[in-house]
């Protein structure tokens, strides 16, 4: 799978993260509710974003994990991030973040939904997420991208240096899509 540089639906741009994305990103990586729910850096510094922009570029190259960064169309700065990981039996986990100028707006869960019919566009059969059960925000996005909400995963993630609970979601070709329509407008 060759993911293109870029993907919109003409309000959205999913694109490469680039060096000069450096200081959004670390700024997005210090965002209060980011570092709630994923383990972010308490002081992000010029090396975690080297770390970051390397990992997207080899996940890239071997095809294991595809980033994308969210902006607005017409503008370049970055809100947020999506991100594609290959798991077992050629599904994908789907990720995504978005820093305080990139929520509210409606922009992530258009964000989400482009990587998704891509994905689809290129024969996956099946798609997942994980949010925490107390990230009722992500949730929300999850259900508005069409995502179906499958049940409890006992302490499967790492948060902060501890296992915690995570709620499975999955996406599949055939499944009924968008429960939720984002705002209008954006």
């Amino acid at each position: 799978m060759r993911p293109p540089a870029t993907l919109t639906d003409g309000v959205v741009v999913l694109r490469e993260l680039r060096e000069d994305d450096r200081a959004v990103v670390l700024s997005t990586m210090g965002d209060e509710l980011v570092h709630t729910w994923l383990n972010m850096p308490a002081e992000p510094r010029d090396a975690d974003f080297d770390s970051l922009i390397r990992a997207a570029r080899e996940g890239r190259v071997s095809g294991d994990r595809i980033d994308y960064t969210v902006t607005e169309a017409g503008s370049d700065v970055a809100l947020g991030a999506v991100i594609a990981s290959r798991r077992a039996r050629d599904n994908y986990e789907v990720a995504y973040l978005a820093g305080a100028a990139g929520r509210g707006r409606g922009y992530m869960t258009r964000a989400v939904r482009l990587l998704c019919e891509w994905l689809f566009q290129e024969g996956v059969g099946r798609l997942e997420l994980r949010t925490h059960p107390g990230n009722e925000p992500s949730q929300r996005l999850a259900e508005r991208a069409g995502f179906q909400r499958e049940g409890l995963e006992r302490k499967s993630i790492w948060l902060h240096g501890q296992r915690q609970d995570a709620i499975v979601w999955s996406l599949l070709p055939d499944d009924p899509r968008y429960a939720r329509e984002a705002p209008k407008g954006v």
